[in-house]
């Protein structure tokens, strides 16, 4: 918790520094007019969260063809790096959940992963699907003309990795600039994706317990940690969305449902919002009335 709490002070401090850059440079963003078509799609359509886990094993490429074969346009996927350092689709940081190996995958190798079956939430796919790598998870959105969001679970090491990651990308495959987004938790990917990668879209994630989430996950659940905690969220949130995300000029905001209301989303008009994970079809409506994209694990109703 420390170092994903410095991570955030360094980020925010960086990002007031880069943010008067920006303000006084319009190139240094995403073209509005590119943007407005990538908002399009993403209001027009449901997101696929995780290519839709509760119709196919998430993150897996049985998962995303399913959905477009739904119609979906924009698909929401996680993205983790194996030991030899290669981009992979997948939410957790072990195996456990999702696949027949264990461990954590930072420690497993490309090889060792695609050994398993990643459908083991699902029997039915046993032996179909295994974890996609993301340069084949991007070859597949580049011929299916599908929008993917990257969401980007770590800080700290991976800011790195991530960079680097979107330059390949957009190297081999130049066309697909106004095709994705970076998404994340994270202040500090999301500054260093605007610092070196200024025309990519990104998005800030957010609920609004996070740091008591953390907390509780971490054992301290005492009464007076969780409302210490609760202070820190508050803290925290005016920091984010008062200070890095209009610094920055974050494009957008993906809220946990729970947290969102048609108050709020005036509130942070103009940037759009993403709501997540709705599943509900008459919230899907609701969402849908105020003004919100939608994110969902069931795309096939």
């Amino acid at each position: 918790m420390l170092v994903w709490f410095w991570n955030t002070i360094l980020a925010v401090a960086a990002s007031f520094f880069a943010g008067l850059l920006l303000r006084f440079n319009s190139q240094l963003s995403p073209d509005p007019v590119e943007f407005q078509r990538f908002h399009r799609v993403l209001f027009s359509h449901q997101i696929a969260h995780r290519g839709g886990s509760q119709d196919a094993p998430e993150n897996t490429m049985c998962a995303f063809r399913k959905a477009a074969e739904h119609g979906v346009k924009v698909i929401e996927i996680d993205i983790q790096y194996t030991a030899d350092d290669v981009p992979i689709v997948l939410h957790d940081v072990t195996l456990d959940r999702t696949t027949s190996g264990s461990g954590p995958v930072a420690l497993a190798t490309l090889e060792e992963l695609k050994a398993h079956s990643a459908s083991k939430e699902f029997p039915d796919y046993i032996g179909e699907c295994t974890v996609p790598t993301l340069e084949e998870t991007v070859e597949f959105a580049v011929e299916h003309d599908i929008i993917l969001l990257f969401d980007v679970k770590g800080g700290g090491d991976y800011c790195d990795k991530v960079s680097r990651t979107i330059s390949e990308i957009l190297e081999k495959h130049p066309n697909f600039r106004y095709k994705f987004a970076v998404i994340s938790f994270f202040l500090d990917i999301l500054y260093r994706v605007r610092r070196d990668h200024p025309t990519v879209i990104t998005g800030f994630t957010r609920r609004h317990d996070h740091i008591q989430k953390e907390a509780r996950l971490a054992g301290y659940t005492a009464f007076y940690w969780q409302k210490l905690m609760f202070l820190g969220d508050r803290a925290f949130d005016f920091v984010a969305f008062y200070l890095f995300v209009p610094w920055m000029k974050i494009n957008m905001l993906q809220i946990r449902k729970e947290d969102v209301s048609e108050e709020y989303v005036k509130d942070c008009a103009p940037r759009p919002i993403t709501v997540w994970t709705v599943n509900d079809p008459l919230e899907k409506q609701y969402f849908k009335h105020i003004g919100c994209a939608v994110m969902s694990d069931r795309i096939s109703d």
